[in-house]
């Protein structure tokens, strides 16, 4: 009977412990006695909403201006599921992109920063714009990108990775898939993986001309 005077104390403790309002009970087994130890009530709070926005883009990130456009420019929104026409300058953030068409072009300005002026038939993706470092996304059509101050400037365009310290022209072939950056001033880096995923990174210098032939991963200086 005092075996199963143990085993039924400690149940009955335990249910009127839960009744008395303790959240959890820890047991101890010291020599013939059970002992149950009441552990602290845990208090649970409401969690703070988060800030992140799927509308409006980090707070800390660059925000550019259109200073300049013609003919037909899209524009894609952070939330948009299609692109919408624009009459009139707007202000971009990170996330967003912009398409120009025929005989169209426009300027966009991230103060302090760099300058992208985009040809016509051309589409942009505004990847990233924190003052680290601003990404572009070219995914056709020709665009210039001058760095205007010290933050880091990058621009993919299919396989190619450009880092900018300069003013800098890449255009992509509408017909085949090759790159080709020409350097007015300053300095640029390229990085691409070979077709045997081998890094190579290139230095271009003042009015040089790199050429990337993104189909078979090989490029020539000139």
């Amino acid at each position: 009977m005092k075996t199963v005077k143990y085993v039924l104390l400690p149940l009955i403790i335990l249910i009127i412990g839960f009744a008395a309002g303790f959240t959890f009970l820890k047991m101890k087994n010291a020599g013939n006695v059970v002992i149950l130890t009441p552990l602290p009530i845990i208090k649970t709070f409401p969690s703070q909403a988060s800030s992140f926005s799927l509308e409006n883009a980090p707070t800390e990130s660059l925000r550019g201006q259109i200073t300049a456009m013609t003919g037909e420019i899209d524009w894609t929104g952070r939330t948009a599921t299609e692109a919408a026409k624009i009459s009139s300058p707007i202000t971009i953030q990170q996330g967003e992109e912009l398409t120009t068409g025929k005989n169209s072009n426009l300027s966009l300005v991230f103060t302090g920063a760099c300058m992208v002026k985009l040809s016509q038939k051309t589409d942009i993706q505004i990847i990233q714009t924190l003052p680290a470092n601003i990404v572009f996304n070219q995914v056709e059509g020709t665009a210039e990108f001058i760095k205007t101050g010290n933050n880091a400037i990058s621009v993919r365009a299919l396989n190619l990775l450009t880092e900018i310290n300069g003013d800098v022209t890449v255009s992509i072939n509408p017909a085949k898939p090759i790159i080709t950056l020409s350097l007015k001033s300053g300095q640029a880096t390229v990085a691409y993986n070979d077709l045997k995923d081998v890094s190579h990174e290139v230095e271009i210098s003042a009015r040089q001309t790199y050429t990337f032939n993104s189909g078979t991963r090989r490029g020539v200086l000139r």
